[in-house]
C-alpha cells in the first residue's frame, strides 16, 4: 500500500483537486484506509464499517465477484428450456460453456487443466449433466474449437443439423446470461 501511495505522489495525484480513497474489503467488513499526511493533506479515514454477511453470493465493492456471477449464469443455463425439455441435456454441452468462457477471456484456449480447475470452482451444486474434463477435451476434434462467432454448420463434419443447432443455442444463451450479469 505504501508503494502505491508513493507512486501516486510521483504521478502527481496529490495535487489540489485530486481525490482518491482506498477501500479494503474483507468478508462482512469494509475499511477505508488512512492516507498518509504527505499525500492526504487533511483527508481522514472513515474507519471500518460492518455489513451483514452477504447472502447468497459474496460481494466486493458492491459487485458480485466474477466466480459467483459465472456460477449464477451456469445455474440459469441449467434451468433454461428448449422446447419441452432442458436446453443443457448432454455432457458435450460443457464444450459450449468452455468456448464462451475462452472467448470472453476467463480461460485460455486449449488449457483444459486450467478450465477444469476453474469450472470446479464455479460449478453450481446441481447441474443437468455432470462436468467431465474428457468431454471438453473432445472440442479440439470439432467445429466448436473455433471462436463462437466463427461457428458455422458444415454438413461434411457434422452428421445432422439438430446437435449443431442445440450447441449453438447453449452457447448463445450462456453468452447472453454472462452479458446480462455484466461479464
Amino acid at each position: 500500500m505504501t508503494r502505491l501511495l508513493e507512486r501516486l505522489h510521483q504521478a502527481g495525484f496529490d495535487q489540489p483537486g485530486s481525490h482518491y480513497q482506498f477501500v479494503y474489503v474483507q468478508a462482512c467488513t469494509q475499511q477505508t484506509l488512512p492516507i498518509p499526511p504527505c499525500l492526504g493533506r487533511g483527508v481522514e479515514s472513515s474507519g471500518t464499517t460492518l455489513y451483514p454477511a452477504p447472502d447468497p453470493a459474496p460481494e466486493r465493492g458492491g459487485e458480485l465477484v466474477v466466480e459467483e456471477r459465472i456460477r449464477r449464469c451456469i445455474g440459469l443455463l441449467m434451468a433454461e428450456r428448449y422446447g419441452n425439455e432442458l436446453l443443457f441435456n448432454l455432457q458435450g454441452h460443457w464444450q459450449a460453456v468452455y468456448r464462451i468462457l475462452v472467448d470472453k477471456g476467463y480461460c485460455r484456449d486449449s488449457d483444459f487443466d486450467g478450465f477444469d480447475a476453474f469450472i470446479q470452482q464455479v460449478m453450481p451444486e446441481k447441474v443437468n449433466k455432470p462436468y467431465k474434463k474428457e468431454s471438453v477435451k473432445q472440442i479440439s476434434k470439432t467445429d466448436f474449437a473455433l471462436p463462437f462467432d466463427r461457428w458455422h454448420y458444415d454438413p461434411q463434419t457434422s452428421t445432422t443439423r439438430k446437435p449443431y443447432d442445440r450447441m449453438v443455442a447453449v452457447a448463445r444463451r450462456f453468452k447472453a446470461f454472462l452479458e446480462e450479469n455484466g461479464l
